[in-house]
């Protein structure tokens, strides 16, 4: 056997899989490719975490986009966070060049220019449907841990959320919160010192100033009514491809909070609506966050432990 069918043979026997799969591309021996020598990535191993790493220049962010076009065309959407503005153009075909067909015709895999379905979001001020979330709807324990909030600090957060349940009173923006909070220690001092006990200005205040902190990141942009929905990630165009939604984050590398307040009602929200299914065949939904380092590098802690208990 040559040391090209032996090599053939080691990749198709390792990358041969049972169930549906993805194919990345065709393998490479000594800068050529081979014929017929398939790179399969079952579709069941896309619900764990994975790590796409390499210098700059080898294709990383190129394999981001390839697993997005072969999951949306499985039936899968894709949620990706776009750091640097790559990956629009997903949504219209390709140009088609020469040595793309060559390269293509020398691994034996078909190739086709053509377009994705793409739903562009935004956090912040660019473009695209607007992703947004109240309040209330973080609950007291959440919002707290965005505000990395001391334990006296947050039983006073829980107060205030107990206060607006008791009196039906909706919070919608951060303006919602300091409207109530204020309340708390001035005009409304009396009413909740007589329900729900003293509540201490210096803890007011200090929870107020870190709510300005995070208002100071543009998170007034993401708190607010429509509120987004999880099946609004999760759709199928009428071909049966799944849609690839980019959230454009070009600007959120110096708004670490934005980012880990946004990604915290994310997780929060898959995790309460989508069950526990252990190894499934197939994902629902995959999420990529391209360029990773650069908005992980100063996120809270409260997304970073999240992130590792999912």
């Amino acid at each position: 056997m040559s040391k090209t069918e032996d090599f053939s043979k080691h990749i198709t026997e390792g990358y041969t899989c049972k169930g549906d799969f993805i194919t990345l591309g065709g393998a490479i021996l000594e800068g050529q490719p081979v014929e017929n020598t398939h790179v399969n990535i079952p579709l069941k191993t896309l619900n764990r975490h994975g790590l796409i790493a390499g210098a700059t220049g080898t294709g990383k962010t190129k394999t981001i986009q390839v697993l997005s076009e072969q999951l949306s065309q499985n039936g899968i959407p894709v949620l990706m966070m776009d750091i640097k503005g790559d990956f629009s153009g997903i949504a219209v075909p390709g140009e088609e060049k020469p040595f793309i067909t060559d390269r293509h015709a020398k691994i034996t895999l078909p190739y086709e220019t053509k377009g994705f379905p793409v739903e562009l979001m935004t956090i912040s001020e660019q473009n695209g449907v607007r992703l947004r979330a109240t309040v209330s709807e973080f609950g007291p324990v959440l919002f707290s841990r965005i505000l990395d909030l001391n334990d006296t600090q947050s039983g006073v957060v829980s107060v205030v959320f107990k206060y607006c349940d008791d009196n039906n009173i909706p919070l919608l923006d951060l303006k919602d919160f300091k409207k109530v909070l204020q309340y708390a220690t001035e005009e409304g001092k009396d009413e909740f010192t007589e329900k729900y006990g003293r509540i201490s200005t210096a803890s007011t205040g200090s929870i107020l100033r870190k709510t300005i902190e995070l208002e100071q990141q543009g998170a007034e942009l993401f708190f607010g009514e429509k509120s987004f929905e999880i099946d609004d990630l999760m759709r199928i165009d009428e071909n049966g491809n799944g849609y690839i939604n980019i959230i454009r984050l070009t600007d959120i590398q110096d708004r670490p909070k934005l980012f880990s307040t946004f990604m915290l009602s994310l997780l929060a929200e898959i995790y309460n609506t989508m069950p526990e299914q252990g190894d499934a065949g197939r994902p629902e939904l995959v999420i990529f966050i391209d360029e990773a380092h650069l908005i992980f590098d100063q996120a809270s802690k409260a997304l970073q432990d999240q992130i590792e208990s999912i």
